[in-house]
């Protein structure tokens, strides 16, 4: 077994947790009619980042020098990404804390996994592979940090909606091929 593969197995069970625990929120939520336009646009963002990040993991496959910086950060990245599954649709016991609180961690925490995928990028040393992903990076930090600016429902409406579809566009046109 390669070090990629001991690292990717790790990785692999926290992307694959956090879609689980997405997937099961989406469907209680359905199923208890609590599944609104805006919860849906969030939840299909976060789906498709998770599945995004997940596949990029895999451009690490050939890094042979693994250090434990690199697994460090590799591990907090993958984890930053399974919270975002958690502040969507919390564990019962967190059910308890307000509405307000609960858009805040959601979009904070994107906010971080922005920051994590520009890191990620530096520590693989192809921050501009595409030239234009940190353009994108920038896109994604002001559409998650409109809800914040503006706590109207119709600006986290619109800024999900808005992310869900560019990530999509994104993640089927740019990052279709794990080149690039």
């Amino acid at each position: 077994m390669s070090t990629f593969e001991f690292i990717a197995v790790l990785l692999s069970i926290i992307f694959g947790l956090a879609i689980a625990n997405l997937l099961s929120g989406m469907l209680q939520a359905f199923l208890r009619r609590e599944l609104t336009g805006t919860r849906l646009a969030w939840s299909l963002l976060v789906g498709n980042i998770l599945l995004v990040n997940w596949w990029v993991f895999f451009q690490w496959s050939d890094h042979t020098d693994w250090r434990f910086h690199e697994f460090l950060y590799l591990a907090l990245w993958a984890t930053i990404h399974y919270l975002l599954a958690v502040a969507l649709y919390p564990y019962k016991f967190l059910t308890d804390y307000s509405e307000d609180l609960q858009r805040k961690f959601i979009l904070i925490t994107l906010l971080v996994a922005v920051a994590l995928d520009v890191g990620e990028k530096i520590v693989r040393g192809d921050l501009f592979n595409p030239w234009y992903f940190p353009l994108l990076a920038i896109y994604l930090a002001a559409f998650i940090a409109l809800p914040l600016v503006v706590a109207k429902p119709w600006a986290m409406r619109f800024s999900g909606w808005t992310l869900a579809i560019s990530v999509l566009v994104w993640s089927v046109v740019v990052r279709s091929d794990l080149s690039t």
